[in-house]
């Protein structure tokens, strides 16, 4: 990663939904695409406390009701999977727990 600033925007194609990154200060083509493989609803950036490397969650939905945890810088498939969904996951947020300090995916 270069510090430079990202944008990342969720695509819905019937259920073959990608998740495009583009430099928005040049504009252009995305310097990133991640195929998700289904649509993408919501997206969430975080640091993972491990290692602190900038991380990708996508809500997805159209028969795949899950959140896809992604990396934003390289690329390539989901690095985990969480499913039990019913419905599209249409929102998501990153935010610190009071009581343990660790980060909660919601």
């Amino acid at each position: 990663a270069t510090g430079a600033p990202r944008l990342a925007c969720g695509t819905v194609h019937g259920n073959e939904g990608d998740v495009r990154v583009f430099d928005p200060v040049t504009g252009g083509e995305a310097v990133v695409v991640i195929d998700v493989g289904c649509d993408v609803y919501a997206l969430a950036v975080f640091a993972e406390p491990a290692k602190g490397v900038l991380r990708l969650a996508c809500g997805t939905g159209y028969r795949n009701y899950d959140v896809r945890i992604h990396d934003p810088v390289a690329g390539g498939a989901a690095l985990v999977v969480l499913k039990g969904h019913r419905e599209e996951v249409n929102a998501l947020t990153v935010f610190e727990d009071p009581a343990t300090g660790g980060l909660r995916l919601a």
